[in-house]
């Protein structure tokens, strides 16, 4: 197949079906375009001649096959958007808030993986409610059920999405030895997340099932992404207010007292870690801590006596204000010691930290309770010691 003119011989081109000398013969073919060797050897004349299945309308069969012709796809059509989120919130919030705006509810289409994980709803949520919820009181029963509007209904895609994570975090290794933290379910549910930052979905329901994916990514060790879905928590609570919660005036409608608690409990399960910048500032000396346990549950907020952050520990204060008081020690243990200074005032806060620390201590132990104040407390006072001593040593 040499040119005429003594050029380079360019690549031979194939059919994609017998010839029809080769065929009637019942030979191999090399299916070589235009002549196959067989035809060519033979000098036999060669001709390829379309299957039934083929167009009708091709012009020739090396024409077909040479350049075969694309059959067009019909249209799809793309899933409605929700509206989208009105970005003055974060451009210019004080104009934001002066109109009065309001950040529109929000609903999205969910996968079929992510409904059929949190399938059975009430079951999950009693579950939840008997295994993580009294170690972690900061989901509000009687708000959480007042989302299901019958037990036919669908939910909407919030609450879904928080049912789904209430399962995750409920997962326990003894339950299937061979399935791994990293499973399927966990990554739908980021893949979830991630969409709905994308979309545009605004709610304390998702700050919630952002909180329990980080525990659940802590408890099982998946490093890097606990560290950084911590971030992500205290940063959308930042854009939430959640942090203004924590000095709000309780003299308000039952209500909003209920839902203020459950934002001031969602805003202390976020902690920091040693020896890294903190992601938000320390709360005020006067924020307040978390009402007791059983109130909490029970959707009757009362305040009989107020405690904040600094007030120190005794016996009235519920077992999830201790671990709110711990995790704010916890704070400002790790801003003591990364301040590289050596004088009387920094020895004095060292004392005073390592005193209410001590006090936190002796009030879980009064209780005969061994909980995550007790380790956040004996941890707290492992990094005083040695911090003060690695300053005092410089």
């Amino acid at each position: 197949m040499s040119l005429a003119n003594g050029g380079p011989t360019p690549y031979p081109q194939y059919s994609t079906f017998a010839c029809a000398v080769c065929k009637r013969r019942k030979r191999k073919c090399s299916m070589e375009l235009p002549e196959c060797r067989s035809c060519t050897s033979r000098r036999q004349q060669c001709e390829y001649k379309p299957p039934a299945s083929a167009s009708a309308h091709s012009a020739s069969p090396r024409a077909q096959h040479v350049a075969p012709q694309r059959t067009q796809r019909p249209p799809v059509a793309l899933p409605l958007l929700p509206p989208s989120f009105p970005a003055e919130f974060f451009l210019d919030n004080f104009s934001f808030h002066c109109r009065q705006d309001q950040i529109p509810l929000q609903d999205i289409p969910l996968t079929k993986p992510l409904l059929d994980f949190a399938h059975e709803p009430r079951l999950i949520a009693r579950l939840y409610f008997e295994r993580v919820h009294p170690f972690f009181h900061f989901i509000s029963n009687k708000n959480f059920y007042e989302h299901f509007p019958s037990a036919y209904a669908p939910l909407m895609s919030v609450s879904t999405i928080l049912v789904a994570c209430m399962k995750l975090v409920s997962w326990t290794p003894r339950e299937d030895s061979r399935k791994e933290p990293k499973s399927t379910s966990y990554l739908v549910i980021k893949r979830t997340l991630v969409e709905t930052d994308i979309a545009g979905l605004w709610s304390l329901q998702l700050l919630q099932a952002m909180i329990l994916v980080s525990l659940y990514e802590i408890g099982h060790a998946i490093y890097p992404a606990a560290y950084t879905s911590i971030g992500t928590c205290t940063r959308y609570a930042l854009a939430l207010g959640i942090n203004e919660s924590l000095t709000v005036p309780i003299h308000s409608p039952e209500v909003m007292v209920l839902e203020q608690e459950e934002k001031r409990r969602a805003w202390f399960v976020n902690s920091g870690y040693p020896k890294r910048p903190p992601t938000t500032q320390d709360p005020p000396a006067d924020a307040l801590l978390p009402t007791d346990d059983a109130v909490f549950d029970s959707g009757n907020v009362v305040f009989d006596r107020l405690y904040t952050v600094s007030t120190p520990a005794d016996t009235g204060m519920g077992s999830f204000a201790r671990l709110a008081q711990a995790t704010y020690l916890l704070g400002r243990v790790f801003r003591h010691i990364c301040e590289l200074r050596v004088d009387i005032m920094h020895q004095e806060e060292g004392m005073q930290l390592n005193g209410q620390l001590q006090r936190l201590l002796e009030v879980s132990a009064s209780e005969n309770e061994i909980s995550a104040a007790t380790s956040i407390c004996s941890r707290s006072g492992y990094l005083l010691y040695h911090g003060s001593a690695s300053d005092i040593a410089t």
